[in-house]
């Protein structure tokens, strides 16, 4: 599945991503998907610590330690939250996910705000994209980081053309 391109604005040099898409499976089993440790290991990165409200969580890939860090700031289940996002050497940034049940599933709406990167773009969508094969299947095999890594360098080229022309 294809994930729609993203709403992409820049602000004092730095950029706001909107990514909005219907996932065909309820609100509650999306929202597992998006907050439980486990399920997000199966499409996007290993996740440990708490994320509830007030919870702090790191996030990593392989062996090579944490990536990323924040803390949940919001929290209404299974409607909403908002967390800080922190990449190793880059400023933090704020990360709200928001669900809403429609006529065939759950859209989702994932909206990252003081993005210092134009690599979000394609990293954003790779993951929501993996998202949408997990919810379909959950016992399907998602290729695991070589896939995608492919995905994101094919998609890679369009979003440095869309960032760089703004």
């Amino acid at each position: 599945m294809s994930i729609d391109s993203p709403v992409i604005e820049k602000r004092d040099g730095r950029y706001r991503l909107v990514y909005e898409e219907v996932y065909t499976t309820d609100i509650d089993d999306l929202w597992a998907a998006v907050t439980q440790p486990e399920r997000l290991a199966r499409w996007m990165a290993d996740y440990s610590g708490d994320l509830r409200l007030g919870g702090q969580w790191e996030v990593a890939s392989d062996d090579d330690g944490p990536w990323g860090r924040g803390t949940v700031t919001a929290c209404d289940p299974p409607h909403e939250f908002t967390t800080t996002w922190q990449a190793t050497g880059e400023e933090p940034t704020e990360l709200v996910v928001r669900l809403e049940p429609v006529e065939g599933g759950t859209r989702l709406v994932l909206e990252h705000a003081g993005v210092q990167s134009i690599f979000y773009g394609a990293g954003w969508q790779t993951y929501l994209e993996r998202l949408a094969g997990y919810v379909v299947d959950p016992a399907a095999d998602l290729g695991g980081e070589d896939a995608w890594q492919r995905r994101f360098a094919e998609l890679k080229p369009e979003y440095q053309e869309r960032f760089g022309a703004l």
